[in-house]
């Protein structure tokens, strides 16, 4: 039962990672426009990192992110050992 419950949060939070990672990496806007508990971000302002560099900072973490998760599900499922 138990690992049953540690699937599930799992899995939820790995589709929270990605949803964030993508949105950040394709369109920083957009992120924003997510509800606050999904974003999860309190001091990064759309103003500030909407657009120009922050937009930019803003994509290098969504990839970096990104990159993580694939990481993660790579070593769980398709590395031999």
């Amino acid at each position: 039962m138990s690992r049953i419950v540690g699937v599930v949060i799992a899995i939820t939070f790995a589709v929270f990672w990605i949803t964030n990672a993508l949105f950040m990496l394709i369109s920083p806007k957009s992120w924003f426009g997510l509800p606050s508990w999904l974003r999860g971000s309190r001091k990064m302002t759309e103003e500030e990192y909407g657009s120009g560099w922050g937009a930019v900072d803003v994509q290098t973490l969504g990839a970096i992110f990104l990159g993580a998760a694939v990481y993660v599900l790579y070593d769980m499922f398709l590395r031999h050992k």
